[in-house]
């Protein structure tokens, strides 16, 4: 439902400075706002700070269990060859982990950042260079979705498959 690459925008573009301590425990008026996929009308989804790093908690998990099952098989969907599903989102989930140390750190200081090592520690070499930044339109009406936004003047790449990392893609 949600428009992934809108997630990883506000995961990018958290700092350390941002996280909660004991003094800015205030977190219910700070707001992180994703878009539905483009097919499903883009509406915006807002969450507070608590829900947000719930939400961050939840999709780094639910990925550090799929990723290696995913990895053995290619997917058309996914536009991945064989051990690419490790590239999918790599930078983003990397932050996520980041995030967690520093906004959980009661339960998540050390594991968030071990269990993402450990995970990726499993993947391949010849793949450990590429990074998928955004989700293939899973469907026809992604697809048609993603064309009218393109002829509107959104930056949306055409390239949907795993490529090298750059030096921008590890911002």
């Amino acid at each position: 439902m949600v428009d992934r690459s809108t997630v990883d925008k506000t995961v990018f573009d958290w700092k350390v400075s941002d996280a909660t301590t004991t003094t800015n425990k205030n977190t219910s008026e700070e707001q992180f706002t994703f878009t539905a996929r483009p097919e499903l009308g883009r509406f915006p989804i807002r969450l507070n700070k608590e829900e947000w790093v719930d939400f961050i908690e939840l999709t780094l998990a639910d990925w550090l269990e799929q990723v290696q099952g995913a990895a053995e098989t290619p997917s058309e969907i996914f536009h991945w060859k064989s051990g690419e599903a490790y590239a999918y989102r790599r930078t983003a989930y990397a932050k996520m982990a980041e995030i967690l140390t520093h906004e959980r750190p009661d339960r998540l200081k050390y594991i968030a950042k071990e269990m993402h090592a450990d995970v990726y520690g499993t993947e391949g070499r010849e793949t450990r260079h590429l990074v998928q930044l955004r989700t293939p339109p899973p469907s026809d009406a992604a697809k048609l979705a993603l064309e009218a936004l393109r002829s509107a003047g959104e930056d949306i790449s055409l390239v949907f498959d795993p490529q090298p990392v750059t030096v921008r893609d590890e911002l």
